[in-house]
């Protein structure tokens, strides 16, 4: 049961994650969101530390890209 609901809660994850639009509106409420998740799963037990260490390590990777693609398309279109 552990492993099916570890499986789920992973894969909304990743899915969270991956999900473009939230990254490109709201990057910061994104990240909060990825970390939320990571820390609830820690909670609930479906990972241990070591695997909220690494969830909270790829969160905060993919929010760092995400504020480096904002600002390339910032300076390469100042416009908008």
């Amino acid at each position: 049961m552990l492993s099916e609901r570890r499986a789920s809660e992973l894969e909304a994850w990743q899915i969270l994650l991956e999900d473009r639009g939230y990254r490109i509106d709201s990057p910061g409420a994104w990240h909060q969101a990825l970390l939320s998740a990571a820390e609830n799963m820690l909670r609930s037990g479906v990972v241990d530390e070591a695997g909220w260490l690494e969830l909270k390590d790829r969160a905060n990777a993919a929010y760092e890209r995400a504020i480096e693609e904002a600002v390339e398309e910032k300076v390469a279109d100042p416009k908008e």
